[in-house]
């Protein structure tokens, strides 16, 4: 038995003494594969942007990793085409832990110097598990800066994104304690989760969940606030129908801003039975687009007439292109819902729901017909709407309580008490107005 005993501890003690070393080798496949997954990632983007390891040094217990992040496109906007990483990573017995310097990168280096006198306030850690999950944390210190004379208060930051292997999972949390610009501007209590899963290149399904606690501008030419401001969205895929479920709420508690008040508004706004392909050519147009846009302002450095020109010539030719685009999402079973729209002002409160379905496959030539014919807007369409709110916001304005189109025997909006009140829904093939049949 004391043999036996004796053998574990030894089995123990060397397992201690080489998990470092064989820590140190996992490591070093994981940033392999994360590299290619980046790089394979990004590709399929067409963004531009590529991850290179310029240096590897692998040492027992620690290893040095220098990257490069080339950023492609988005250089235009940022004003620097690359940044360089350093990463120290330590081997631990569970795990590797690394932490991230830009030191490297002349633009932090100067930034640091000339604004924030030498003090670093950026802190960037990542933990490489054996799951084969990678959790990376930023956490960025107060500091303050100097702009438009004045200054500007940061308060800590921290952000948590945790990616498993293939990075087709991602969670991700992030706070903000806000930022104050003396009396005149203020923002507290930011804070955002999600949890999103690859479905496609442009199809992450999950949910993201997003508030600020309070946002003040006081000064001259502007005064607002805005408190309690919450919402989320979230995506859903049918596998089975390639479909989409697309939502989100938007609301918050109080807004004020140049004598107007709005407490406890709220809106639910959802898009169902999305074609799945539909919107993969969509996005894949649209980042093209903005991806085409971004070569352009770079471009836009050496001979801004002639990229002026070729931006409003790529516009127009990207305008059809996005119409042929939006025409995919026109399917059976399209649903757009407005539900819970609410919001209390001091004249009243505001109240709405809308429910709008397509009937049948249609094109825009088929939607055209409608302005010639409106009555084939009851043949494909379905729809179930209630709105009201108080009449005191019209004002002496009549044209919402009048018909709209001969043949009508009643506006879009009836009188009710203090209210006006609008009621509609097609049944049938025929459309019903505030409870009047509208013949068109």
């Amino acid at each position: 038995m004391k043999k036996i005993i004796a053998g574990v501890v030894v089995i123990l003690i060397m397992a201690g003494i080489f998990a470092p070393f064989v820590n140190g080798l996992v490591l070093e496949k994981m940033i392999s594969r994360a590299e290619n997954d980046l790089n394979q990632m990004y590709a399929d983007t067409g963004s531009g942007v590529t991850v290179e390891v310029l240096n590897y040094d692998r040492g027992f217990s620690s290893t040095k990793i220098e990257w490069r992040l080339k950023l492609g496109n988005l250089a235009a906007i940022y004003g620097f085409d690359e940044i360089l990483l350093v990463d120290r990573a330590k081997h631990g017995l569970t795990g590797v832990v690394s932490r991230t310097s830009l030191e490297k990168n002349q633009w932090f280096m100067d930034l640091l110097n000339d604004s924030l006198a030498g003090k670093n306030p950026l802190h960037i850690s990542t933990r490489y598990t054996f799951t084969g999950n990678i959790v990376s944390t930023i956490d960025l210190d107060a500091f303050s800066l100097l702009a438009e004379n004045e200054t500007v208060d940061f308060r800590p930051a921290r952000i948590v994104t945790e990616f498993n292997e293939g990075f087709n999972h991602l969670l991700s949390k992030a706070t903000w304690e806000g930022l104050s610009m003396g009396n005149k501007a203020r923002i507290d209590g930011f804070s955002f989760e999600s949890d999103l899963e690859k479905i496609s290149t442009y199809i992450w399904e999950g949910v993201i969940e997003y508030s600020i606690d309070n946002i003040r501008i006081d000064d001259r030419e502007q005064n607002l606030e805005l408190t309690k401001f919450k919402g989320d969205y979230f995506l859903d895929f049918d596998r089975e129908q390639s479909k989409l479920f697309i939502g989100g709420e938007v609301g918050f508690a109080d807004y004020a801003s140049g004598g107007e008040k709005i407490n406890d508004a709220f809106i639910r706004i959802d898009v169902n039975n999305l074609d799945a392909r539909g919107y993969e050519e969509f996005m894949e147009l649209y980042t093209g687009m903005v991806q085409s846009a971004l070569d352009y302002m770079g471009a836009a450095r050496e001979d801004s007439g002639k990229t002026e020109k070729a931006v409003k010539d790529h516009m127009i030719t990207a305008g059809f292109q996005m119409i042929a685009a939006y025409e995919k999402f026109l399917k059976t079973g399209l649903e757009i819902k407005i539900s819970d729209l609410q919001a209390q002002l001091p004249q009243g409160k505001i109240n709405g729901r809308l429910e709008l379905k397509l009937n049948r496959d249609i094109t825009f030539a088929q939607l055209a017909l409608i302005a010639t014919q409106p009555g084939l807007a009851f043949e494909i369409l379905s729809l179930q709407s209630d709105f009201s709110f108080p009449a005191q916001l019209a004002g002496d304005d009549r044209r919402l309580v009048s018909p709209v189109y001969p043949g009508m025997q009643i506006g879009l909006f009836t009188v009710d008490g203090e209210n006006l009140v609008h009621r509609a829904q097609i049944e049938n093939g025929k459309l019903f107005l505030n409870g009047q049949e509208v013949i068109l």
